[in-house]
């Protein structure tokens, strides 16, 4: 899907999206090629992690935010936000939740274990093995998981975006 800026693409993994095109919140992944402003998204909180290249620090509303390859970082969509590769193009994950008609958290996880609350992952560091309930599944780089209907989801290998939507 286009930028609302029109200076990017970004690949949709999940969303609410209704017939109408509208969402409460979308999963996304987006390569930045070049620096330059961020879509302003209205009433939106967004999460975001550098998933592949050397990161990228943004101008959040004048003010200094470091994005660190495999750290997640939030901000709110309707500031004047202005990125700056560190040292060429990178690859990110964004979370996008419409502020009071939900709740958004987005972590990365590189140990083995129970993933919290997780509505969602995604394999983010190459290749990851999940158990979702008694099935194990295998992800390859970007794969994803979308609404496990067990009560239990664990990470066995690699490393995943673990996302949790709620609505209020």
């Amino acid at each position: 899907m286009p930028w609302v800026n029109g200076r990017g693409t970004s690949y949709e993994i999940a969303s609410d999206r209704n017939e109408a095109g509208e969402w409460t919140w979308r999963l996304a992944m987006a390569p930045v090629n070049e620096d330059g402003p961020f879509s302003r998204i209205e009433c939106v909180n967004r999460y975001l992690a550098v998933v592949e290249g050397a990161g990228m620090l943004l101008s959040v509303d004048r003010k200094k935010l470091q994005c660190l390859p495999m750290q997640v970082v939030r901000f709110r969509g309707d500031a004047i936000t202005e990125a700056t590769l560190t040292d060429g193009p990178i690859l990110d994950i964004n979370l996008m939740v419409r502020r009071k008609e939900a709740d958004g958290e987005m972590a990365i996880v590189a140990t083995a274990g129970l993933l919290n609350s997780a509505s969602s992952v995604v394999a983010v560091g190459g290749s990851a093995q999940v158990k979702c309930g008694d099935s194990t599944i295998d992800l390859a780089r970007h794969d994803s998981v979308l609404e496990c209907d067990a009560e239990a989801v664990s990470l066995i290998s690699g490393t995943v975006c673990v996302i949790l939507v709620k609505r209020p």
